[in-house]
């Protein structure tokens, strides 16, 4: 018996896909399954939405418990550096906007600071009821396709640019290069506290802390892909030595990477990554 169901499909529109990463649909109906879990740091950011669930966090962690009197429950999760434990008790329905670095910067008409003053942020509300009858369609449809159409409908509506090139830049640099934050802003030429205020002010999060997260992330997608030795990981991925290495990889994980790696599960078709704990 399957106990839950995990989706993930890219936006379908070209004009959304360097905006929106992908959506996921996440379900299970068995009324005494519980699944507890780690989930990693990411660059990206989202929404998470649940239906007929309500949701409390606590530090580190977050719990989902069904509750019929909850239409929605609306989550903005933004870019945090360390790692944290989610349980979720079944029926639940579950529905994920993973956007780009700057993704949602594309659909808001202020800075992220200025919306998001907390993080996670339950009853995320910017969109108002415009997404939640969207929601509410989307919820209808049994479809996948046709969930992404109605969500894609909706974004593709709401595109406003962001507009500073500054932040773009530094940004496309921190992935094509090798650059550290202070040669960034010498290439750029804006001085480490401007780059410091672009990035609290549209991702809520410091530079270096952004670069790490692109370098961890790398490691994880290589070594996916290609299973190298630890060692040569380390190098690819320029951490100093393996030592730096193993102790980056404890400080966001909590875990060695050998031991991150054999305990790594994937969940859908997308970069989505959890460390299952049990599940019942």
């Amino acid at each position: 018996m399957v106990d839950e169901t995990y989706i993930t499909i890219k936006p379908k529109l070209d004009t959304l896909r360097k905006y929106i990463a992908y959506y996921y649909f996440n379900t299970s109906e068995e009324k005494n399954y519980t699944k507890e879990y780690i989930f990693y740091p990411h660059f990206r950011n989202a929404i998470t939405v649940y239906k007929h669930s309500k949701i409390s966090f606590s530090d580190n962690r977050s719990t989902v418990t069904p509750n019929s009197k909850k239409a929605l429950e609306i989550i903005y999760t933004g870019i945090h550096s360390q790692s944290r434990i989610g349980k979720i008790h079944a029926p639940f329905d579950k529905i994920g906007i993973v956007f780009q670095p700057l993704g949602i910067n594309n659909f808001i008409s202020e800075s992220l600071s200025a919306i998001v003053t907390e993080d996670p942020k339950s009853d995320f509300d910017y969109f108002g009821n415009e997404l939640n009858k969207t929601l509410e369609q989307v919820y209808a449809l049994s479809d996948p396709k046709e969930k992404v159409y109605e969500l894609d409908c909706f974004f593709d509506a709401r595109i406003q640019p962001f507009k500073d090139q500054r932040l773009l830049k530094a940004i496309d640099l921190m992935f094509d290069s090798h650059l550290g934050v202070s040669e960034i802003s010498e290439t750029l030429n804006i001085s480490r506290k401007t780059l410091q205020r672009l990035f609290k002010k549209h991702l809520n999060c410091a530079p270096k802390e952004f670069s790490n997260l692109i370098k961890f992330r790398k490691a994880i997608d290589i070594y996916q892909k290609q299973k190298p030795a630890l060692t040569d990981l380390a190098y690819q991925n320029d951490y100093y030595d393996q030592s730096d290495f193993i102790k980056h990889f404890k400080k966001v994980t909590g875990f060695n990477p050998k031991q991150f790696f054999g305990n790594l599960s994937h969940l859908g078709s997308e970069d989505t990554f959890w460390t299952v704990l049990n599940s019942k």
